[in-house]
């Protein structure tokens, strides 16, 4: 099941259109933006990855990027999400 700080990094995702392997943002850029933990933000990326809301894009320098599926943006823009756990 998702909580805030879930759906916040989605929306932090799609507020900067990282919907494609080269758009795409690091932890480390999510966790500054959020004003949170790199590990906050790397707790909540296990879930969403098992979730498929997001997928990894390209490097950046030694850094993994992160960016959403086609779910993922639509849990962003609506809210809106159903646990099929």
């Amino acid at each position: 099941m998702l909580n805030r700080k879930d759906f916040s990094f989605l929306r932090i995702l799609h507020e900067n259109r990282c919907i494609g392997y080269f758009k795409s943002m690091t932890m480390q850029e999510i966790a500054t933006e959020a004003k949170t933990s790199k590990s906050s933000v790397y707790r909540s990326f296990l879930k969403l990855l098992k979730y498929n809301m997001i997928k990894k894009g390209c490097l950046s320098a030694k850094a993994e990027t992160y960016y959403l599926t086609e779910m993922g943006d639509k849990v962003a823009q609506n809210g809106e999400y159903e646990d099929y756990e």
